[in-house]
């Protein structure tokens, strides 16, 4: 009964612990192992077409055509569940091509989004006047992640703590302990004038 109880407390642990790092159903592929990480398709520009990735950024530009859409990401490293974690450093840029309208509206620039899809090689663009080389990916699946929200920060001036804190201390010799309490004004009796 004890080693069933053992058992079963790993197995729920492991559960749980990839529940947490779960990536979007979207998202998901059968080998996460065989994913094409986007250096290497900068490395070896044609080598992996064809091959599966998941690549995920900044929105930089959003171009929608009667072909299909084309979003430009600036690239950044997905944490475990496969979003992005933006950074003072890019590795660089990409374009993910889908089939039909994506509203820029919706998609817009500065939003973190992930994409996966099929590596198609690379392309020649520019970045205002830079000539720049963008590895092309063929979206079969995306996910447009919420916005983060700031943490609230609050300060505590722990001084006052500190005096207070003394005054209900017992000191060494004999007197009464001072604790502070609220002030109270006499109000004037109102007569019968």
């Amino acid at each position: 009964m004890k080693a069933w109880i053992k058992h079963s407390a790993i197995v729920v642990a492991a559960l749980s612990l990839a529940a947490c790092s779960a990536v979007p159903d979207r998202l998901q592929v059968a080998n996460e192992d065989a994913l094409v990480a986007y250096e290497t398709v900068l490395e070896t520009p044609n080598a992996n077409n064809g091959e599966t990735a998941r690549w995920g950024g900044v929105i930089a530009e959003v171009r929608n055509s009667d072909a299909g859409t084309v979003i430009e990401v600036v690239n950044f490293p997905l944490n475990s569940w496969g979003r992005p974690v933006p950074g003072e450093q890019s590795s660089g840029r990409f374009r993910a091509t889908l089939n039909g309208f994506v509203d820029p509206m919706v998609y817009t620039q500065g939003s973190e989004v992930t994409f996966t899809g099929t590596v198609a090689g690379v392309e020649k663009g520019t970045i205002g006047e830079y000539n720049y080389l963008f590895p092309l990916l063929n979206v079969s699946a995306k996910y447009l992640w919420p916005e983060r929200k700031e943490k609230a920060q609050m300060e505590v001036n722990y001084d006052a703590l500190w005096y207070r804190h003394y005054y209900y201390t017992r000191p060494f010799y004999p007197s009464p302990v001072y604790i502070p309490g609220p002030v109270m004004k006499e109000q004037p009796k109102q007569g019968n004038n």
